[in-house]
């Protein structure tokens, strides 16, 4: 056989194989979907594999409009995007945030779900009665606003109120002694964690600011929310994952994922 041909008969190998492992998943009637097990209210598996949460949801939801089966893979969340490229699953679906970086490595599906971030005040505070984000960039020029040291969110203070007055914390427990204890105006993070705040004792006299801040607020700086990872190419498989979730958004099951598990609207509108 001539040099030629042994490339051709490879590469037409290559491709019938690629092609495989990307119609497996509808083949079988099975969807695998790797995620990380323990990150509580996100991705949490039992000590027999069951896997629930705000991830667990939006994978079954997409399995049903699939109409295909899910099978949980768990592992570290740092082993997710090496393990898909060796096929152990078809997708990834743990709170993934969508990053240039790994969309180097991997496609992601359209952005579906976002963690809001909220800026917390005392409830005597005359900033508890702001209704926008213009009104709290102007209100906290040259006042005291926490933030955690090398998160976008402090990214955004210095783009979005270079005039604030910005304390750095290296732990969010340090953040919120310092709010409890009067040393910040304001503090700025995301909704769990005031979730949390709020509901203990030292939170009881603070407040958050009823003005919703989502990634699509300022992609640049707060990126552009969680995707479902998938292997490069896999145009078929993206389609179908991009339309199960454009209708789970459309349909309000993500807003229904998410109130249930954080108390909050994480949906990002699907863009058709």
């Amino acid at each position: 056989m001539s040099i030629t041909k042994i490339i051709q008969s490879t590469l037409a190998s290559t491709l019938l194989l690629i092609a495989a492992n990307s119609a497996a998943y509808a083949e079988e009637g099975v969807l695998r979907i790797g995620t990380e097990g323990d990150a509580p209210l996100f991705s949490m598996a039992d000590a027999n594999g069951n896997v629930t949460g705000f991830d667990a949801d939006i994978a079954n939801g997409i399995c049903a409009e699939m109409k295909v089966k899910c099978k949980f893979v768990v592992q570290a969340f740092s082993s997710l995007i090496p393990s898909m490229d060796s096929d152990r699953f078809d997708v990834i679906i743990s709170g993934l945030g969508i990053t240039e970086e790994r969309a180097k490595k991997i496609d992601y599906s359209i952005p579906y779900a976002t963690t809001p971030l909220y800026f917390v005040v005392p409830k005597s505070s005359p900033l508890a009665g702001l209704k926008s984000l213009g009104e709290i960039e102007k209100a906290l020029a040259g006042k005291s606003v926490g933030v955690v040291t090398g998160t976008t969110y402090a990214k955004f203070i210095e783009k979005r109120i270079p005039g604030a007055d910005l304390k750095t914390y290296d732990a969010t427990t340090q953040q919120t002694a310092d709010l409890a204890s009067g040393r910040l105006d304001a503090a700025f993070g995301d909704s769990p964690t005031w979730m949390d705040f709020l509901a203990s004792a030292d939170g009881a006299n603070f407040t958050k600011i009823d003005v919703k801040i989502m990634s699509m607020d300022d992609p640049d700086v707060l990126g552009h929310g969680m995707g479902v990872g998938m292997r490069k190419g896999n145009s078929e498989l993206k389609t179908k994952v991009d339309a199960a979730l454009c209708k789970m958004v459309t349909d309000g099951k993500v807003k229904d994922a998410s109130m249930n598990w954080f108390k909050d609207d994480y949906t990002i509108p699907c863009k058709k």
